[in-house]
């Protein structure tokens, strides 16, 4: 198999596993991934070497490696500070998918790797079509009419990056098309819509010179009128709760993951959601002006360099992808965000030299090691809840406890504990890990009798006023 088919294969075993696993939502996931580019690149890089990154392709990994390093920092001055290794190791998925690219460049050719992330969303556009038509169980419960991915928003901007990289495809690639375009209407995603329409102007930018100025005017207004389109949305309470948080903390933010603490004490109405709705405000409220000057550097690099070098599919699909994220989550499914990431890793020059075997094969070795000890506090705390759901309350503690051997921060691990064991004291020590978690508060107040249970209700009271969330 010629190397370039290769990388294409791979890009697209890559992207249709972790969209067809939840969208790629769940921590195991994240750790599953990593552990498995990281091991298939220690292999590539001792049979066949790997490539020195460029100068961009330096800026772009430097970009991802500290702002995963960020993330994990924010543990010290974190509102929750259980929250931020989790939040870290999604990033640090995003940037080993980076790394493992730019390592592996000679076998990823732009057109392959189009080709495999093309076909994967059409694979997965396809099973939600089939999903559809044959009707789902319950509509009303949140993701099951987005299946496999999950969110409808982060299908409809998978189909349309692979719309999108159709174009740098051969003419028979087009009957892919309608597939695509069929099942992003059916999402119905306004967000999506803009998405594309970004992708489009920055097609235009980059192969009509001389209207760019025009097409610039159009991008800036364009980029003032999204916050009054969506001025009769819930995002806009999403995200003047997050512009709140950013000026509560406008120097490192308030931690990585904590916008959900934040929306459940200041919102103004009874809607559940644990993410802003937008990469940047989310970013600058939990990791303040530098988390949001890195998130942005990872999407401006590859956009200026395949602009540069006239890769206007490259710079249009990043570009898509970028707009997306200003307004859904998209961040939070790596179904759309690994895609993204490879892409823009791709539209970076390569390198010409090699990178010694005695620094790449440490670093990646390093990596795998740590994604496999994530995973196992994961899964444990996955089997903990899972356990507890089934009403198998001894076996759920167990793999709590298990959990904690390996992830000794988490306080979700402790909240299964107290539910297992209807105990106080468990409660007690999630709450020393994670004093803002109004979940444990209310659990406390259950099982507590008293002034600990007075203070347990009104501190319940103090992080979220509505009580019990519910809606979308």
């Amino acid at each position: 198999m010629p190397r370039g088919a290769a990388g294409g294969v791979a890009a697209f075993a890559l992207t249709a596993t972790v969209a067809c696993d939840n969208g790629g939502f769940d921590a195991t996931t994240w750790n599953l991934a990593l552990v498995a580019l990281c091991a298939a690149a220690l292999v590539l890089v001792i049979v066949g070497g790997a490539a020195r990154p460029s100068a961009p392709a330096w800026v772009l990994l430097g970009a991802l490696a500290l702002l995963t390093a960020w993330t994990a920092a924010s543990y010290l001055w974190s509102m929750s500070p259980p929250l931020a290794p989790v939040e870290a190791q999604r990033t640090a998925l995003y940037f080993v998918v980076a790394l493992v690219a730019v390592l592996a460049r000679p076998w990823l050719e732009p057109r392959w790797v189009a080709a495999g992330i093309a076909g994967a969303a059409t694979l997965v556009a396809i099973w939600n079509i089939i999903v559809r038509i044959r009707g789902v169980a319950n509509p009303d419960i949140s993701g099951l009419p987005a299946r496999p991915v999950g969110y409808a928003n982060s299908l409809a901007l998978l189909c349309a990056l692979g719309l999108v990289l159709l174009l740098c495809l051969p003419r028979p690639a087009l009957a892919a098309a309608p597939v695509l375009l069929a099942d992003f209407a059916w999402q119905r995603s306004a967000g999506a819509a803009a998405a594309l329409a970004a992708a489009v102007l920055v097609f235009l930018f980059v192969t009509h010179p001389r209207r760019r100025a025009v097409l610039a005017v159009v991008a800036v207004a364009a980029a003032v009128a999204l916050p009054f389109a969506f001025a009769g949305n819930v995002r806009s309470a999403y995200w003047r709760v997050a512009v709140r948080e950013s000026e509560a903390h406008p120097v490192a933010g308030s931690g990585a993951g904590t916008y959900a603490d934040w929306w459940l004490r200041e919102r103004r109405v009874p809607y559940s959601t644990k993410e802003a709705h937008s990469l940047y405000l989310e970013t600058l409220a939990e990791l303040g002006p530098l988390g949001l000057a890195l998130v942005l550097t990872v999407f401006a690099v590859p956009i200026v360099a395949a602009g540069r070098a006239r890769k206007p599919v490259l710079a249009a699909a990043v570009a898509a992808y970028a707009a997306g994220a200003a307004v859904d989550f998209h961040w939070e499914l790596p179904a759309v965000t690994v895609p993204a990431i490879l892409v823009a890793a791709v539209a970076l020059p390569r390198g010409r030299r090699a990178v010694p075997l005695g620094v790449a094969v440490p670093v990646l070795a390093v990596l795998v090691a740590a994604g496999v000890l994530a995973y196992a506090g994961n899964a444990r705390l996955a089997d903990a809840q899972a356990a507890l759901q089934g009403n198998d309350k001894p076996a759920a503690a167990a793999a709590a406890r298990a959990a904690l051997r390996f992830a000794p921060y988490s306080a979700a691990a402790w909240q299964v504990i107290g539910d297992a064991e209807s105990s106080a004291a468990a409660y007690r020590r999630g709450l020393a890990l994670d004093p803002h978690d109004w979940a444990l508060w209310s659990r406390l107040a259950s099982v507590s009798r008293g002034a600990e249970r007075r203070r347990a209700i009104r501190e319940a009271a103090l992080l979220d006023p509505f009580g019990p969330a519910s809606g979308p």
